[in-house]
């Protein structure tokens, strides 16, 4: 525990009476017990424990490293729990796109990256953690929702103003409070915390790219299959020879998957199939 920040211990406390007062109230106790089982399901769990998998090794290699600190252990796992775990699954949504890599990296390489690093290295008293997060909390919801409808404009505006004025004073209060303790930091340990979520990042590209790719071939695959015919043998071939022209590319397979399948029809023959790839081929 003595790793923890405030900022964390509160969010913890927070996080706990949140838990507590949910699993109290019967209709969220079920709707909490069906979000559990969709998340635990067969295909979600295969798809959470390959990415699980491939960070514990990832930290594995790096613990063998004489640099190492279980100090670190912290930062890997909310990284991990919370923003990689969301660029992860996202990954299999209808949004990701074949851009979706190149606007993970431009949305975690931002300056403001450098601002959030400063505002959870540098937190104050338990006291005033515990204040703050329900008060952004509350107005951040109030904000959200008057956004909504047209006749709670004023309220919005009004939410949005006391966000902006409560965000300044907390950056402001924050770098006041970095520059008086800055010099209590190790500042080798604090730059690994900083790398820790940069270098996950990077590293966990290839799987994101990787189950992006699955993804959208399975919507591919699940598409062809209304529009195919009961040999096998035959489906089997015309999936290989897709996979052969589209290859690694997420922006191919979506292509072919919303352009070229609505061309196909039931019993497609084998010289229509063939002519609809070479079409494909000559639109690249």
């Amino acid at each position: 525990m003595n790793n923890l920040s405030s900022r964390e211990l509160a969010t913890i406390i927070w996080g706990l009476i949140l838990l507590i007062y949910v699993i109290t109230k019967k209709e969220t106790r079920n709707s909490i017990y069906n979000l559990l089982k969709i998340f635990f399901g067969k295909k979600l769990s295969i798809l959470w424990l390959i990415y699980l998998l491939y960070v514990l090794g990832i930290t594995i290699l790096f613990s063998k490293l004489s640099l190492w600190k279980n100090i670190y252990l912290k930062d890997i796992v909310i990284w991990t729990l919370f923003s990689g775990l969301i660029n992860y699954l996202n990954a299999v949504s209808r949004e990701a796109d074949e851009n979706y890599i190149t606007k993970i990296v431009k949305d975690n390489f931002k300056l403001v990256i450098i601002f959030e690093f400063i505002i959870s290295t540098f937190t104050f008293s338990i006291i005033v953690e515990l204040l703050i997060i329900p008060i952004f909390t509350i107005i951040s919801i109030m904000s959200l929702v008057s956004e909504r409808d047209l006749k709670y404009q004023k309220v919005h505006k009004l939410t949005n103003y006391l966000l902006i004025v409560l965000g300044l004073i907390f950056i402001c209060k924050t770098i006041e409070l970095g520059i008086s303790e800055y010099r209590q930091l190790n500042i080798f340990d604090t730059l690994i915390s900083f790398l820790v979520p940069i270098t996950y990042l990077i590293l966990t590209l290839p799987l994101i790219y990787i189950i992006n790719l699955y993804s959208k071939y399975e919507i591919l695959f699940l598409r062809m299959s209304f529009k195919e015919g009961e040999d096998k043998k035959v489906n089997k071939k015309r999936h290989f020879d897709v996979i052969k022209i589209c290859n690694i590319s997420v922006r191919k397979v979506i292509i072919f998957t919303y352009e070229f399948i609505p061309k196909m029809y039931k019993n497609i023959t084998d010289e229509e199939f063939y002519n609809l790839l070479n079409e494909f081929k000559h639109k690249l």
